[in-house]
């Protein structure tokens, strides 16, 4: 075990021996001056996030089946196109952080990517969404790959522009808790779309719903992106900046801390992708339900993880984010074992057991970067004791955690699909399915997430950094 920890300290070490050496007692109390961010500039950092977090559940429930149904292409040929995209743009990420990482400009650090990132989403956004019947393989790819390199752009610059809003262990959470729930906004706003359109223009199709949902996306963009360029205060750069090499990556990866959080980022990635991605199949189909109500449950799944978001910053600010996130991790792998005993009809019993299931929905996101923060804290004390040069590595951090986050929602579409196929399953709307192939369907909708939630609930209740071990971090720092 003491290999996993640089230096091979385990955490009932309290994480850093030079600390707890110094004899120093950690702050009590929490420091309330500069350390909480105003709440204009909380929300206005948070808005770049919201066109963002809207892309995430079309990217994974509805654009899949929409390929594959409406416009034709083929089962095998969609769950290849979604997963190898999302593979070739992972090892982007990285060098997106490190260029991030050596950015000085007159309008700051951060401040050129989203801008820049914004009109590739924009671009994306438009080609994927407004695809008509019979588009190609090849079409469709090269949307994919221009959504998401603004799509890292834009997410990796504002959580990196996050990390150092406030230096304060209860703080962070605060900032990627806001900044979590406008994501699940984000989310729930797309849900509301469909039903809407339907009300305004009956008669509607699902292929227009689409469009609805990318014409919201296009005009969120610009705005959000506008309004926290101008009106949200960077600050400088810890470290001075530096070339990129894979040496520093490596060296980030290789503590044993990243190596903890990346595994948890991944499990708690690949587990929701698998619920997300089989979904809408799973209740339409498996349990009969028609989809404008799968659409009314899916809206409770979010809207009690929005609820539920000032409830895991709370837990996070008493119990620690580590525990709180294994709390939610659990939570989350489950509450949907319910579901298989509960009658196809009616629908309420199901929507109850989901309105339950979505309370932690929110928690992982928010509380892994949180401790990214922390981590990168501790890493630049790292530097500093060992006088090695302390370049900046906090995009290149960011970068790595959302290249995790990003391959756990590719397997899903690229395994669960495939496997679809292989098992006889249609996927066309109103299509008959044999009993056999919907119990394996409802097999791959609970099962390998209660395993996946399960591995990153007892990875993430073996983090060091608590609140007094960053205590004691800030405090050494500030000496230097």
């Amino acid at each position: 075990m003491a290999s996993l920890w640089r230096g091979g300290i385990r955490p009932s070490d309290q994480f850093w021996p030079s600390c707890a050496a110094s004899g120093k007692k950690p702050r009590g109390k929490r420091e309330k001056s500069v350390l909480r961010v105003q709440l204009k500039h909380l929300l206005a950092w948070c808005g770049p996030g919201m066109p963002v977090a809207a892309l995430g559940l079309p990217l994974v429930v509805y654009l899949p089946p929409h390929y594959a149904g409406t416009l034709g292409l083929p089962l095998v040929t969609v769950g290849l196109i979604f997963a190898i995209v999302r593979l070739v743009d992972i090892p982007f990420d990285p060098l997106l952080g490190a260029l991030m990482d050596r950015t000085r400009t007159r309008i700051g650090q951060f401040r050129p990517w989203i801008i820049g990132g914004a009109f590739l989403l924009a671009a994306g956004s438009w080609l994927l969404f407004m695809a008509q019947p019979g588009v190609g393989a090849l079409r469709t790819f090269l949307a994919l790959f221009i959504l998401y390199l603004g799509y890292s752009s834009i997410q990796l610059a504002q959580v990196s522009w996050g990390s150092r809003l406030s230096a304060d262990y209860a703080e962070r959470a605060r900032i990627f808790g806001f900044w979590t729930a406008s994501n699940v906004l984000g989310n729930l706003s797309v849900l509301f779309i469909p039903p809407l359109l339907l009300m305004l223009v009956p008669g509607s199709t699902p292929t227009e719903g689409v469009h609805a949902i990318g014409w919201f996306i296009l005009a969120l963009i610009p705005v959000t992106v506008a309004i926290a360029a101008l009106t949200v205060p960077e600050g400088e750069a810890p470290a001075p900046a530096h070339r990129f090499s894979f040496r520093q990556m490596m060296g980030v990866l290789a503590d044993g801390r990243m190596k903890l959080l990346l595994l948890a980022d991944l499990l708690l990635s690949i587990a929701p992708g698998i619920t997300g991605a089989l979904f809408l199949f799973y209740f339409t189909q498996a349990r009969g339900v028609p989809l404008e109500t799968a659409s009314q449950i899916l809206l409770c799944y979010f809207i009690a993880g929005l609820a539920a978001a000032p409830l895991w910053i709370r837990l996070a600010q008493r119990w620690g984010k580590h525990r709180a996130g294994a709390l939610a991790a659990t939570w989350l792998g489950l509450i949907p074992l319910v579901l298989p005993f509960l009658p196809a009809a009616p629908a309420w019993p199901s929507a109850l057991v989901m309105l339950i299931a979505g309370i932690p929905y929110a928690a992982p996101a928010f509380l892994l970067r949180a401790m990214l923060a922390d981590l990168n804290d501790a890493q630049r004390l790292d530097a500093l004791q060992a006088g090695a040069d302390n370049g900046e590595t906090t995009g290149l951090a960011f970068a790595l955690l959302t290249a995790t986050q990003k391959l756990g929602y590719a397997i899903p579409v690229g395994l669960t699909y495939p496997l679809l196929a292989l098992i006889g399953f249609d996927p066309r709307p109103g299509a008959g399915n044999s009993p056999n192939a919907l119990a394996q369907l409802e097999m791959l909708f609970i099962g390998p997430a209660l395993l996946l939630a399960a591995g990153a609930a007892l990875a993430l209740a073996r983090w060091p950094i608590t609140a007094e071990a960053h205590a004691l971090i800030r405090a050494r720092l500030a000496e230097r």
